[in-house]
Formats: C-alpha cells, sequence, structure tokens
C-alpha cells in the first residue's frame, strides 16, 4: 500500500512500486490485500498507534530507499489505493 500510495501521490515511477511488488514476491508476502472495501480498512487502520489527531500516518517513499512518516495527503488518494484490489501493501 506504501508503494501505491506514494506513485499516486506522484513520488514514485510505477517501475518503482513494479520492483517492490516483485521483491514482495520473491520473500513470499503477499501482494494482494483481502477485499474489505475503504471503510473497513480506514476503521481498522484508525486504532493503529501511527493515529494522531485523527488522522493515520503513513510510512511513505520519496524514491526507494528514501522512507518518511507522512500525515498530510491526498485522501482522495488513499481511498484510491483501499479501493484498488491490486494495491500492494508494503
Amino acid at each position: 500500500m506504501a508503494a501505491d500510495l506514494s506513485k499516486r501521490l506522484g513520488w514514485l515511477a510505477e517501475q518503482d512500486v513494479a520492483r517492490v511488488r516483485k521483491l514482495f514476491e520473491r520473500a513470499g508476502l503477499p501482494v494482494v490485500a483481502p477485499r474489505l472495501g475503504v471503510n473497513q480498512y480506514l476503521d481498522l487502520m484508525g486504532h493503529d498507534k501511527k493515529v494522531e489527531g485523527g488522522r493515520i500516518k503513513f510510512i511513505l517513499l520519496r524514491a526507494l530507499g528514501d522512507a518518511f512518516i507522512c500525515g498530510q495527503y491526498d485522501t482522495q488518494a488513499l481511498n484510491a489505493v483501499l479501493a484498488t484490489p491490486a494495491a500492494i501493501h508494503a
């Protein structure tokens, strides 16, 4: 999810997301999330320790190897990621 959201926010290229996906696949990790729906994902993530002031913080990527904590993002981009069944959850 972090790679896909980072791409939608303009920080990663599609080829970077594909590279992350391949690395996860080689490691035997899942790359497709269960279809829970946007609202259920938001509800579940809302209980995470990274929530601050009612806003979910994410570890996103400016580039491969350049991660940062982000609490300011386009919620429409987040909703699009959560609604996409092939979103990578990295």
